[in-house]
């Protein structure tokens, strides 16, 4: 389903926090219209997808990313400095990154170039192929976002973007309903597999509450949930 019509907020961030997104999304009278939408059927920005690209699949090591493709005027983070942080990738759990010194909420737009603004930084670039930039957090390497740059064409009134990485959401949004992708994307790329996965779900497969394989759950305790 859509994203509700509401303003919002979605933040997110990498693993370790070194990277902090929040998405602030008006009212959807004020977003942006997917440019190739009709009139009698727009698609709004933000948008929730999953991809079947052969070069977001290796790129992530996501046999089906997703993602919430986003203009990124909409998009500002914050970013713990490179040189007072701790420099190991240690989980939230094990240390409060968050009391680490950091940049203040900046634009996206400003941070998520190379340059200055996120030289001093964990977030780290890698054109995986020209005028396509992938970001990612150089301390615990959770890949966060895909951005394509000038002079690659784009149509007609699209807006500048900044897709993330839908597993990067915090899990309080994560758990929304309206988080569920409402699209698929470049299915013509698509692995057969993956692609009758996507659709009709992983069938009868064992489910195991953990990694423990000898514990299973049972249908009624999933029809209960």
């Amino acid at each position: 389903m859509p994203l509700p019509s509401d303003a919002m907020k979605i933040t997110g961030g990498c693993n370790c926090n070194a990277i902090r997104y929040q998405v602030e999304i008006p009212k959807s009278e004020d977003r942006p219209i997917h440019p190739s939408s009709t009139s009698s059927n727009p698609v709004l920005f933000p948008m929730v997808v999953t991809d079947h690209c052969n070069d977001c699949r290796r790129a992530t090591a996501a046999a089906l990313p997703m993602w919430i493709c986003t203009p990124i005027a909409m998009v500002n983070a914050s970013l713990a400095l490179r040189s007072k942080a701790t420099p190991t990738a240690t989980t939230p759990q094990q240390q409060d990154h968050s009391l680490e010194e950091r940049t203040q909420w900046l634009p996206a737009a400003q941070l998520f170039i190379p340059g200055e603004a996120s030289k001093d930084s964990f977030l780290t670039f890698y054109e995986s192929s020209e005028n396509r930039r992938r970001s990612f957090c150089g301390r615990c390497g959770t890949n966060i976002g895909y951005t394509a740059f000038l002079p690659l064409p784009m149509p007609a009134g699209w807006p500048d973007m900044l897709d993330i990485i839908l597993g990067t959401v915090d899990r309080e949004y994560l758990e929304k309903e309206y988080m569920k992708p409402e699209r698929q994307l470049w299915w013509d790329r698509g692995i057969g597999w993956v692609q009758e996965l996507s659709c009709h779900g992983i069938g009868s497969v064992p489910i195991h509450p953990s990694f423990k394989v000898d514990k299973v759950v049972v249908a009624s305790e999933i029809e209960s949930q």
